[in-house]
């Protein structure tokens, strides 16, 4: 293992690597990474089959709880995903309903301050992540509560994004 992590670590810091040295590198660094995944995955199921607490390996491996620790053993076993995938399509939906409110509170703002709270937030959900879209569309949908404004389309558009997403999860849960 150690030999993999100089070459790599040469092939990075030397001025004149070549791209070929370099995408060998990023290789050998991916192979290095699949070993240490399971020689970690290996360590973690010997200790816990020796009695070890999740709390003591999440203190050892510098994670923050035993759900952390927990959650990685199980990624390297490829139980659980890192990240799920998203839909890009429904995101799309979501931001466009999004864009289409935040022009709408702009262009004939409601006499609510709540109103003008809401467009600042959709203003940027129009470019955050997909996580934080949610949450966005979500708090803009909670400001705009009992205010003149039909935010229909945009609570739906939530609500074929959340029903979806949920969906796919259900899909991808091991049983």
């Amino acid at each position: 293992m150690t030999r993999a992590y100089d070459s790599v670590t040469a092939a990075v810091t030397r001025d004149d690597a070549s791209t070929a040295d370099r995408l060998a590198a990023l290789g050998r660094l991916a192979a290095a990474r699949k070993d240490l995944d399971s020689l970690e995955r290996g360590l973690i199921a010997d200790l816990r089959s020796a009695g070890i607490s999740w709390t003591r390996i999440a203190a050892t491996i510098g994670v923050g709880s035993r759900q952390a620790a927990e959650q990685r053993y199980l990624r390297l076993c490829g139980l659980l995903n890192r990240q799920r995938p998203v839909d890009t399509d429904l995101i799309a939906v979501l931001r466009t309903s999004a864009l289409r409110a935040h022009t709408a509170l702009i262009a004939a703002p409601p006499d609510d301050p709540r109103a003008h709270l809401a467009a600042a937030t959709l203003e940027h959900a129009l470019s955050a992540a997909p996580g934080a879209l949610y949450a966005l569309v979500e708090q803009a949908l909670g400001d705009l509560h009992d205010v003149a404004f039909d935010s229909s389309a945009l609570a739906a558009a939530l609500s074929r994004a959340r029903l979806e997403s949920l969906k796919e999860s259900r899909l991808e849960s091991p049983i």
